[in-house]
C-alpha cells in the first residue's frame, strides 16, 4: 500500500505537452492538472498513513507507528477534512483581502492582490501541514479553489494574476526537478553509514530501480 501510493501520485507534464502539441483549449490543460492536484494530495495522505504502519514493520527503533484501522481512519479524516477546512477558511480570507484592494484604476494594488495570493499559498500550506498536522497540499488546493469559484472578478488585472503563476510554476518545477537530481545524484555516488552497517548504491539497487521505471511506464501507458 505504501508502494501504491507512491505510485499513484501522476505527473501532468507529459499529457500538459500533449494537449498543447493537439491544439487543445487551454481550460482542458487546467482541468487535467487541477485533478493532478487533488490526486497528488490524496496520494501524499495515503503515503503518510501507510509508511507509518510500513516503517514500524520494519523493527527500526523510534521510527513508524503501529497504525491500526481505527488509527488510520481517523488519520485520514484528520489530514484531509482539516486541510480542506483550512484552505477554505484562508481562501475566504484572500478573498476579503482582494474585495478591499478591488480599485482597477491603481496599478499597486493590482501588484499587491498578487502578492497576497502567492502569500497565502505558502501560509496556508504552513499552518496545515506544521502547525495543524494536516495535509498541506490539499489545504492550498481548496484554497485556490475558493479563490477561482468566489474571486475572479476581484481581480484588477487577472491576466497579470495568470501570467505571473504561469511564471512561478515554470520556475519552481525547474528548480524542484534540479534539487531531486542533485539529492539522487548524491546518494548514488556517496556511501552512508548508519552505526556499522553501509548502504552502498549496488547493481541490485540499479535492477530495482529500473524495474520501478518500468512499472511507472506501463501505468502511465494504460
Amino acid at each position: 500500500m505504501t508502494f501504491g501510493s507512491i505510485l499513484a501520485a501522476t505527473d501532468p507534464v507529459a499529457v500538459a505537452v500533449l494537449l498543447n502539441e493537439l491544439g487543445a483549449p487551454p481550460r482542458l490543460k487546467m482541468h487535467v492538472s487541477g485533478e493532478s492536484l487533488m490526486n497528488d494530495g490524496s496520494a501524499v495522505v495515503f503515503y503518510h498513513i501507510f509508511s507509518l504502519r510500513f516503517f514500524y514493520e520494519m523493527g527500526i527503533p523510534g521510527i513508524g507507528e503501529e497504525v491500526d484501522w481505527a488509527e488510520g481512519f481517523a488519520l485520514f479524516f484528520r489530514l484531509s477534512l482539516g486541510g480542506a477546512c483550512i484552505g477554505v477558511a484562508f481562501g475566504i480570507g484572500l478573498l476579503v483581502v482582494l474585495y478591499n484592494l478591488n480599485r482597477r484604476l491603481s496599478g499597486e494594488d493590482s501588484v499587491i492582490q498578487v502578492v497576497a495570493t502567492i502569500s497565502t499559498a505558502y501560509l496556508v500550506f504552513f499552518t496545515s501541514e506544521i502547525l495543524a498536522g494536516c495535509s498541506g497540499i490539499i489545504a492550498v488546493l481548496f484554497c485556490g479553489v475558493t479563490t477561482k469559484a468566489f474571486g475572479e472578478t476581484l481581480y484588477n488585472d487577472s491576466r497579470l494574476s495568470v501570467h505571473f503563476w504561469e511564471i512561478t510554476e515554470s520556475l519552481l518545477n525547474t528548480l524542484l526537478f534540479t534539487l531531486g537530481g542533485c539529492v539522487w545524484g548524491d546518494i548514488m555516488s556517496t556511501e552512508a553509514y548508519t552505526g556499522d552497517a553501509k548502504f552502498v548504491f549496488s547493481a541490485k539497487d540499479w535492477v530495482s530501480v529500473l524495474l520501478y521505471m518500468g512499472s511507472c511506464l506501463c501505468g502511465i501507458t494504460w
